[in-house]
């Protein structure tokens, strides 16, 4: 596998919920904590970025407004918006897969079991990202997780050729 020396960004609602305590993101709706939660999110995956000038990231500043707008939409403020917004920005690429193409609840005890939640957050998702950024939108629908990194790959030896 080749390595490309780019940092991955390590802020994610996993690491986030573990700072605050709790064992999974979806705990700190019991404990009424979720407007705090997506608030840190956004806020500290907006920071890191900001402070890398090349990355690689799991889940969008987009992701995390479309969670927030499933799980307590009066959390979102004109703020949280606008920098959401802003970190989107900085994507060049963003390379999307619809959640029905590789999302196997079975395998992520943690993960909603609704296959509706599911569609619900992609059509958020992909409404934010079409109304408010235009970055390079790629599409990635093989269930496959070893397609999908070989396809990656090619993608980014082409990229920094």
């Amino acid at each position: 596998m080749t390595t490309y020396k780019i940092p991955f960004n390590p802020v994610g609602s996993r690491s986030v919920s573990r700072d605050m305590g709790f064992s999974n993101p979806y705990d700190v709706d019991k404990a009424g904590r979720r407007a705090e939660f997506e608030r840190r999110l956004i806020n500290e995956k907006f920071v890191w970025e900001m402070n890398n000038e090349d990355f690689v990231t799991d889940r969008t500043t987009f992701d995390n407004l479309a969670y927030t707008m499933l799980h307590d939409v009066s959390a979102i403020t004109d703020d949280i918006i606008d920098r959401a917004i802003l970190g989107m920005k900085r994507y060049t690429h963003v390379l999307y897969c619809p959640s029905e193409t590789y999302l196997r609840r079975a395998d992520d005890p943690h993960r909603m079991d609704s296959s509706a939640y599911h569609k619900v957050y992609d059509a958020a998702l992909h409404g934010l990202i079409t109304k408010y950024s235009r970055p390079n939108l790629l599409t990635l629908v093989t269930p496959n997780l070893g397609e999908r990194k070989k396809w990656i790959e090619k993608f980014l030896d082409k990229s920094t050729t």
